[in-house]
């Protein structure tokens, strides 16, 4: 039965875990705020081109795909617009940040479960870019 003292229980816990992620995630949204201002995002982009024509996507999509992994989706999104990819190439990053959005946040989060955080990490990129992959030789198959 839900009584008073479970909602105060539930509102205490959320508050605790809130706070918990908020230590995560400050320091971590910060540094993403600093690397937009710096080369390193075109560096990263640059460095992703041909992994990004492997699953069918041109170089330029890297940034969208690297900032839907690092920073997250909504800005991916911007990025994405500005690009006037295909709409197969739109669903192709879709599902790639599907697999593997906020990698730098969650990981953190994993760790702070007590879980090691590359094992999922390793999983996730590897799922996303087959993913990727696979989208793209279907696509090539029908379109």
């Amino acid at each position: 039965m839900i009584t008073a003292k479970t909602w105060k229980n539930g509102f205490a816990n959320g508050l605790k875990t809130s706070f918990l992620l908020l230590k995560v995630i400050i320091p971590v949204f910060a540094l993403i705020k600093v690397l937009e201002h710096t080369p390193v995002i075109g560096w990263v982009s640059q460095f992703c081109d041909p992994l990004m024509r492997f699953v069918g996507l041109p170089g330029e999509a890297a940034l969208a795909v690297v900032t839907g992994m690092f920073l997250n989706s909504y800005a991916a999104i911007g990025i994405i617009f500005a690009l006037g990819l295909t709409a197969w190439q739109i669903t192709i990053i879709a599902v790639i940040l599907s697999c593997c959005h906020e990698l730098v946040l969650e990981s953190a989060i994993i760790k702070k479960t007590g879980i090691s955080a590359w094992p999922i990490l390793g999983i996730r990129l590897v799922t996303a870019l087959g993913a990727g992959a696979i989208l793209n030789l279907f696509g090539k198959m029908t379109l």
